[in-house]
């Protein structure tokens, strides 16, 4: 017992527990300004547990120190022996003299474990988490709308009343956060997120509206912003026959926004009669009370909307909304869409910056932020939509697939998320599966890029007719130059280019003050065409479209190889899928392909489509009566 209570008194006297108790304290505020830098410099996700890391190593070593050493007039010195009887003076000392310090380093651990416990609780959340339960919501082997007997219903573009009809991105905002609201209410089917948009400004028949989006309920209205005020009407249609159901306003100030959202949402379920659904604590909306926060929260959606280059415009809008708010997960799940979704669009990329530095900067600050987004918001499923892009990005394709699912799950009518799934499943060479989740996609979202990606399946899955169907539709929904520049690459490659000229022609007509959709003369076209016609061209020019199939169907298989593979090293995703291509079959034995697959943990995949007998046609092409 005397060497026991002997080496606590040399503890005290060589102030090791004074140093346990300062370093304790001191570990715990330099974690929680870490965490609070994390958040608003956005940085690497690798920095917190450094940090964590340096300081529990540093804790022993400190200790270490106070033991060994001590500050005197002269410096730093090695602790000298004790005194004659000074270690019997601390031991014989009063408890309420000795114990203190013992408490107070204690006290000291016990604040930089608790620390390192919210680092590490922060850092939990995981896309995986409650996967293996994902299947009895996840919802693509419905077969047919007909088994799906929730009420449908769409949202369509709120009209702008404003005195200066200036706030169009903010009356936009409005209905896609209404839609969302909506959308978490499971036991409606809620549709149309993208394709709505297409009726803005429309003057067309409700009840066509409702059988063009496959629904039999909509919901309209309007918004008025001045200054502070908010003035927000909204009626629920039936679309079968336009009756109005239920219409309510409501007049109140911007911090009250999210309050009509929910107010708006449970009015329409109790008039469908269906319930909320909603766990013990769970709400439909997640509130910031930084209404500018959630201003340029609402810009930054309005620019992603618009793809393109307003991407870049699009994510410093959500960064500018983290400044305002670090805490909101929505502005972090916007900020992880947009930064993902520029990788695709070059004209986002900042002026200078390659694609191989973009794209590698982006997939991780992507990644970031769609984390921070699950730790705020674990079931916040644009942030899982967006960390499964990611991976799929990086081929990790177990990884994706699971945190797409998990998407699926907590959302199972997230078109965006469904397409992707699809995506990702195509990559990987599982046709069969991607047709039937792009063709949800498409049901739930029937916008011009829900059936191009359809289109892909379909082509695929070696059904050519189907896939032409698919893109003609998607040709007529969408205007946009991507869209008709994807539609007219699927003509060519099944070698109907009159087809895919008379879409160049249309689109170049329509938007004359735009870039023509080919670049090159209409004459040069021409004489390509007449070339495979007639089978006397070797090579099309150098600024022609020239896809892999196009050099297949002209005998030089080494050449579709070279246009296959020709940024795979700087660009690291994106032609998983074109490889895959229908047409491409006479490669895919190249050693250079094989090792392209190897490289990206598809070495030996086989391509699975659907098989003849079991092939169905697609619910997004079916006609009202079929």
């Amino acid at each position: 017992m005397k060497s026991y209570q002997e080496f606590f008194a040399e503890l005290k006297r060589r102030k090791v527990f004074r140093v346990a108790a300062v370093y304790g304290a001191t570990a715990f505020v330099l974690l929680q300004v870490a965490d609070l830098l994390k958040d608003s410099l956005t940085l690497p996700e690798s920095f917190m547990p450094f940090i964590l890391a340096v300081t529990m190593i540093g804790f022993p070593i400190a200790l270490v120190l106070a033991w060994a050493f001590e500050m005197t007039p002269d410096g730093m010195l090695r602790t000298s022996a004790p005194a004659a009887g000074e270690i019997e003076g601390i031991i014989s000392a009063p408890l309420s003299q000795r114990w203190p310090a013992g408490l107070m380093a204690l006290a000291g651990m016990i604040a930089m474990l608790a620390g390192a416990w919210w680092v590490g609780r922060q850092g939990a959340p995981d896309a995986a988490a409650g996967a293996e339960d994902v299947s009895g919501d996840v919802r693509l082997a419905m077969s047919d709308l007909a088994e799906d007997d929730r009420p449908s219903i769409a949202v369509l573009p709120f009209a702008d009343m404003s005195p200066e009809q200036d706030q169009e991105y903010f009356v936009d905002g409005m209905t896609e956060e209404i839609f969302i609201t909506l959308g978490k209410i499971r036991d409606l089917r809620v549709s149309g997120r993208t394709s709505a948009f297409a009726y803005k400004g429309e003057d067309k028949d409700l009840r066509d509206i409702g059988d063009e989006l496959s629904v039999r309920y909509l919901v309209e209205g309007s918004v008025r912003k001045a200054g502070n005020e908010l003035r927000i009407t909204a009626q629920l249609i039936d679309a079968a026959d336009g009756t109005h159901l239920w219409s309510d306003a409501y007049d109140r100030t911007l911090d009250d926004v999210f309050a009509i959202q929910t107010e708006i949402a449970e009015a329409i379920a109790e008039e469908l009669r269906v319930p909320l659904g909603l766990d013990d604590g769970q709400s439909l909306v997640t509130p910031t009370a930084d209404v500018e926060a959630y201003d340029l929260y609402l810009a930054g959606r309005a620019r992603m909307r618009e793809r393109g280059a307003l991407l870049a415009e699009a994510i410093e809008l959500f960064e500018a909304a983290i400044a305002h708010d670090s805490m909101w997960a929505p502005a972090w799940a916007g900020l992880a869409e947009a930064t993902e979704i520029s990788v695709w669009y070059p004209s986002s990329y900042p002026e200078g910056s390659s694609a191989s530095e973009y794209i590698h900067i982006a997939v991780a600050k992507a990644e970031r932020a769609a984390r921070r987004a699950l730790e705020l918001d674990p079931d916040n499923a644009s942030a899982l939509v967006a960390l499964g892009s990611v991976h799929r990005d990086r081929a990790e394709w177990e990884e994706s697939e699971t945190t797409y699912l998990r998407a699926i799950a907590l959302d199972p009518d997230n078109a965006e998320a469904h397409q992707q799934y699809g995506e990702l499943l195509l990559n990987i060479g599982r046709v069969a599966e991607a047709v039937r989740a792009t063709d949800r996609a498409a049901v739930l979202d029937p916008a011009g890029i829900r059936f191009g990606m359809l289109s892909t399946a379909l082509e695929m899955d070696d059904r050519l007719d189907e896939a032409l169907e698919a893109e003609r539709r998607a040709a007529l929904i969408s205007n946009s130059r991507r869209t008709a520049r994807l539609s007219a690459r699927r003509f060519m490659t099944a070698g109907l280019w009159e087809q895919a000229i008379d879409i160049v022609d249309k689109w170049n007509q329509a938007h004359p003050d735009r870039e023509d959709l080919f670049i090159g003369d209409r004459s040069q076209i021409a004489d390509v065409v007449a070339g495979l016609r007639q089978g006397t061209l070797a090579r099309p020019a150098e600024d022609f479209v020239a896809l892999p199939t196009q050099w297949i169907m002209l005998g030089q298989p080494d050449s579709a190889v070279a246009a296959l593979l020709a940024d795979a090293g700087e660009v690291p995703f994106g032609r998983t899928l074109e490889v895959w291509r229908r047409g491409n079959e006479p490669i895919l034995s190249d050693p250079r392909v094989e090792a392209f697959f190897a490289e990206r943990g598809l070495a030996g995949m086989q391509l699975q489509r659907t098989p003849v007998s079991e092939r169905t046609r697609p619910l997004a092409l079916r006609e009202s009566n079929e």
